[in-house]
């Protein structure tokens, strides 16, 4: 009888080791989960996080989400951060680069989190907390330290010499990597010692012979002719120096160029142009129509699509003329009747009046900055600027010289008189309870204006200035006559009633004579300068809720006299010599 011979399969011994260890983990990993010292049942699961969890060396396990963040916000510092930039030390503000940890986040990532067996047996799982800074702040605070070790990369681009292409070569530099610096303050914070942010070689994306492509395959080709737009609506043709105007070769901030169209460029260099084919938008707008403010609805147009994608790939051709297929895209006005609908402007606010002598060059100062003010929209939280809405009073602009203080003296410029402008809004802002940011009241003081209230400006030196505190907008409206300016302010009222309560002129000056033997001499009768208080009082439901203090002190205005002064005399009567 035959025997059967069985046998074993070969284990290689490296295998049998394995296997061995695998069952002794699986044993105790078994054991543990099932009974603890004692007989009582062991799990990895009471709380919100995991047993073995932990973030920034603390041991999340076990707790509830909200005792989870409490225990992480006590890691939160926010106190300086060291670091260092190249081999400089310093510190850094987190608050200031927007360096925070995000706890709510990262115990939502703790608590996704199930360590196994053996990573519970072996101390468990370090998670990785969220951390958020701001790039663009956090690098520029760095830029600031690195001193010396830097020295900036020519970053490359093709720019245009009238329709001559002028190329920019890149050369390398050293310095932080832009875009590194954030992953490196969110993986380093929190984590004991400093931040090291390396200084490292900064070599632009587009080399040297990708610029001179650049200038052979596009630049030089895109202004060698003019380009033919087909719209609907017909032809146009865009010349050289608008395309110079417009192509941008420019890199980013890794010296890579993406050429482009600036569409804007495009049309503030051609506009006679697009003006042929294109429909503008209107902006809506506030009309006074029988003393209240309504909108006047906004109307879109249309204007040429100027896609860079298709325009970029005429310009490369050489055939003449270049033509472009093109459609319209929609141009939106930029503020619409919703938007005004909601500011509230419903009613008058506040208006003011000041009279002038007709027929004056200072009368047409007066009526082309009213013009120019005429409609201003001053929204809630914002602050008008009278110098920056109207701008530069010159000769350009229709202004003529008229008489106005300067350096003591009456003086002609263009532009003399338009204080009678800043007077009469400063006292209808005043009236309407608008926050008094910046005014000056004049150095002399000229009846035809309220004292203390009033307002002087010089262009760019000395503006007036005043904040929209309230909740609804404010509509600035003006109208002349040939003796008189009126402002008058439309929005919600705030206040039922302001007024102006006035203390004593004190410390009274008689004004001086003084001869002037100038070419520009405007003579004056004189005005005696005292100094004054003023109270605005704000009232609300019959009772005053508020009041503000003015004051200001006026120089006495001398008695100016254009010629020399008279000869004095002798004790017989007879003129004394000079000299």
């Amino acid at each position: 009888m035959a025997t059967e011979l069985r046998t074993r399969p070969v284990v290689p011994p490296v295998v049998r080791r394995a296997r061995v260890r695998r069952r002794r983990r699986l044993v105790v990993a078994v054991a543990l989960l099932v009974v603890a010292p004692g007989g009582a049942a062991v799990s990895t699961y009471a709380g919100d996080v995991d047993r073995g969890v932990h973030v920034l060396g603390a041991d999340l396990g076990g707790l509830s989400r909200a005792d989870a963040e409490a225990k992480l916000r006590a890691k939160d510092t926010r106190g300086p951060v060291d670091v260092r930039v190249g081999t400089e030390r310093t510190t850094i503000d987190p608050a200031a680069v927007g360096l925070r940890l995000d706890v709510e986040a990262t115990v939502d990532r703790a608590v996704r989190v199930t360590p196994g067996p053996f990573e519970w047996l072996h101390g468990g799982r370090e998670v990785e907390p969220v951390v958020h800074v701001d790039a663009e702040r956090l690098y520029d605070a760095l830029m600031v330290h690195l001193g010396p070790q830097g020295d900036a990369p020519v970053l490359p681009a093709v720019r245009f010499d009238k329709l001559r292409p002028v190329p920019v070569h890149p050369v390398s530099g050293r310095g932080l990597d832009r875009r590194a610096v954030a992953g490196i303050a969110e993986r380093g914070w929190l984590r004991g010692g400093p931040i090291g942010f390396p200084v490292v070689d900064l070599v632009p994306r587009t080399s040297r012979e990708e610029v001179d492509r650049l200038v052979a395959e596009l630049a030089t080709p895109a202004v060698a002719a003019p380009l033919v737009l087909v719209t609907p609506r017909g032809e146009v043709t865009v010349p050289a120096t608008a395309i110079a105007a417009a192509l941008r070769m420019e890199s980013d901030a890794d010296g890579r160029i993406e050429p482009t169209i600036d569409a804007a460029a495009l049309r503030r260099a051609a506009p006679a142009v697009f003006a042929k084919v294109e429909i503008p938008a209107t902006d809506a707008a506030f009309r006074i129509v029988d003393g209240r403010p309504v909108v006047q609805p906004q109307t879109d147009g249309q204007q040429v699509d100027l896609a860079p994608g298709p325009i970029l790939a005429a310009l490369r051709g050489t055939a003449t003329p270049r033509r472009v297929e093109v459609g319209f895209v929609p141009a939106t006005a930029k503020t619409t009747t919703a938007e005004l609908a909601k500011l509230g402007v419903a009613e008058r606010v506040s208006t003011f009046t000041t009279k002038f002598a007709p027929g004056q060059p200072r009368v047409v100062n007066i009526r082309i900055m009213a013009e120019e003010l005429r409609g201003a929209l001053v929204r809630p939280g914002e602050t008008f600027s009278l110098n920056e809405h109207v701008g530069e009073r010159s000769r350009a602009k229709g202004y003529v010289d008229a008489p106005g203080i300067e350096n003591g003296k009456i003086k002609n410029s263009p532009g003399g008189g338009v204080s009678q402008v800043a007077t009469t809004l400063f006292n209808a802002a005043y009236y309407a309870g608008l926050e008094d940011v910046e005014h000056r009241p004049h150095s002399y003081y000229f009846d035809r204006y309220p004292a203390v209230i009033e307002a002087t400006v010089v262009y760019p030196s000395l503006d007036l200035r005043f904040r929209n505190d309230g909740g609804t907008g404010i509509l600035v409206d003006t109208a002349t006559t040939d003796s008189s300016i009126t402002v008058t302010l439309y929005g919600t009222r705030r206040f039922d009633e302001i007024t102006t309560q006035y203390g004593p002129r004190t410390k009274v000056v008689q004004p001086k004579t003084e001869y002037l033997q100038e070419e520009d001499c405007n003579p004056t009768d004189g005005e005696p300068g005292f100094q004054q208080e003023a109270f605005r009082v704000f009232k609300k439901d019959g009772k005053e809720v508020r009041r503000q203090r003015f004051f200001w002190r006026y120089d006495p205005e001398p008695h100016f006299v254009c010629g020399p002064p008279p000869p004095t005399l002798s004790p017989a009567g007879e003129p004394m010599p000079v000299g």
